[in-house]
């Protein structure tokens, strides 16, 4: 006996959701759903497309549908709830190298269109995002350098003497990263393995030696080879197949991807990505954050700091996407910490900050807009839409 509407539409979704970020074809579902005419399928996967519970992915015979959200913020918070040991292993699936799951695209297009007042990406900014990136970056990282002491660090040399000094050599190898990658902005093996060669490289200064965020000489700027990778608190077991290159082809990859991607989506993926696969021995999430800005910088688009990154829902997302492959968290922190990167990267006119401006106010107005698509109705987040699209 056919199924009727409503138990239909809630078939196709479960049967979406399981299908996991690869997604599911309409002629798979037609299969399992096999009393129910393909036109009937065809228009109630539009339906489900319009109303944003799935999404289409590919295009013609590839054409696969794939759940906007396989799990609930409440899913995930009860799957963390449980110790890492008792967990499921989440065996690394090389389905997650796909472009899928990522940022939505529209909401990607729509942060793309934050950029009315931004500012020029000239060595101006790029001496205050030096700061910005340097100390955003660390806390993330678990350093304890606040804001004075990175721009103390950075601009006059002056180390906190109070404070750890990995924390410091963790600051200026950030910042001699981002010099590099601001003057080499290919999307290429070399540029970003030299950016990881940067970011952990202890300069054999004396109290690093026993820090996890640096390696030796041999291992700093290669992908890993026989290099296994355990990360801690984790149910997620990263690749490891000594003797046979597949990190650096995994690695290659990831890139040739990515530079078929909208730049925004593009910094999503390989912010993702590259610690999915875990492509060094360490310092993959520190590299991935910096090499997220390239696809941005190649668009003449404003480079994101992290200074607005949530430090424990920025662990939870990328622990959700290992495990869960779910974008859920992840793309909601990129999302929210994007938008008050770039406010900060903007020039706010006079005459719009006498008027109270508040930026986490100004923030959560553009948020509605990226995630819904309707125009703010007050004048300050309006102002930073480009009017064209």
């Amino acid at each position: 006996m056919p199924l009727v509407s409503a138990s239909l539409i809630d078939t196709l979704v479960e049967m979406i959701r399981v299908a996991g970020p690869s997604g599911c074809s309409a002629d798979a579902l037609q299969k399992q759903v096999a009393v129910v005419s393909r036109a009937t399928i065809n228009r109630r996967l539009a339906a489900l497309v319009q109303q944003g519970t799935i999404k289409q992915a590919g295009a013609g015979r590839s054409l696969r549908y794939v759940s906007s959200s396989p799990f609930s913020v409440d899913d995930i918070a009860r799957y963390f709830s449980t110790d890492p040991q008792a967990r499921p292993v989440a065996a690394y699936s090389e389905l997650l190298l796909s472009p899928i799951p990522s940022i939505d695209s529209d909401k990607a297009r729509r942060l793309s269109l934050l950029m009315a007042l931004a500012a020029p990406l000239d060595r101006k900014f790029l001496a205050n995002f030096l700061i910005d990136f340097s100390w955003g970056a660390s806390i993330l990282e678990g350093g304890t350098y606040s804001d004075l002491d990175t721009q103390a660090l950075i601009l006059y040399g002056q180390r906190n003497n109070e404070k750890p000094v990995e924390d410091a050599v963790l600051i200026l190898n950030h910042k001699q990263a981002i010099e590099f990658l601001w003057a080499h902005r290919d999307l290429s093996t070399q540029t970003i393995n030299k950016v990881q060669s940067f970011l952990t490289d202890s300069h054999n200064v004396p109290g690093t030696e026993h820090s996890d965020h640096f390696l030796p000489e041999v291992q700093r700027g290669k992908p890993r080879e026989y290099e296994d990778v355990n990360l801690g608190r984790s149910a997620y077991y990263p690749p490891f197949r000594p003797g046979t290159g597949y990190i650096q082809a995994a690695f290659e990859q990831i890139l040739v991807t990515a530079r078929q991607l909208p730049a925004i989506e593009a910094a999503f993926y390989l912010m993702t990505r590259i610690p999915y696969v875990q492509v060094f021995a360490n310092g993959n999430k520190r590299t991935a954050r910096l090499v997220a800005n390239l696809p941005l910088l190649q668009e003449g688009l404003l480079p994101l700091s992290f200074v607005d990154f949530d430090r424990q829902e920025y662990i939870r997302g990328m622990a959700a996407f290992y495990e869960l492959g779910s974008t859920l968290i992840i793309e909601n922190v990129f999302i929210r910490g994007y938008i008050k990167s770039i406010i900060r990267s903007s020039q706010i006119p006079i005459n719009l900050r006498v008027q109270g401006f508040d930026l986490d106010v100004v923030a959560q107005a553009l948020l509605g807009y990226v995630n819904t698509g309707r125009l703010p109705t007050e004048k300050l987040p309006v102002a930073f839409i480009m009017k064209k699209i």
